[in-house]
Formats: structure tokens, C-alpha cells, sequence
């Protein structure tokens, strides 16, 4: 089994704008409003990562345009 067969767990924050096609201040700015969950890799401030069931739950939050 190859690495791209194993399904995504978890995006950066840049992975996850580019995904949901906003910027990585949005994200930023979703986190802090409690609208949007993150993990948090290792201790001491490491990496946040997005897993694809929360930012789907964020994008369905959302105002429909």
C-alpha cells in the first residue's frame, strides 16, 4: 500500500484554505471565533492541523451566498 492510497487525516493551515478555497487568514480568523476545530501537533505551540470532517462542518456553517 502506497502512501497516496491512505485516506487524508489532517491538513495544514495552508492546506486547509487552499481546500475550502479561502485565505489562511480565514482560517486563522474561524479558529479563533470557535467556529472552526484544530488539532495541535506536539506541545508548546506546534502546527494546527484541520481534520477534513471539521472543516467540512465549518463550510456547511456557513451563510449559503
Amino acid at each position: 500500500m502506497t502512501a497516496d492510497a491512505l485516506p487524508r487525516l489532517s491538513f495544514t493551515r495552508a492546506e486547509a484554505a487552499q481546500v475550502c478555497g479561502v485565505s489562511e487568514d480565514t482560517i486563522s480568523r474561524a479558529v479563533k471565533s470557535g467556529a472552526l476545530r484544530a488539532k495541535q501537533s506536539g506541545k508548546n505551540g506546534g502546527k494546527h492541523l484541520y481534520t477534513p470532517a471539521a472543516l467540512q462542518a465549518w463550510l456547511d456553517s456557513l451563510d449559503d451566498a
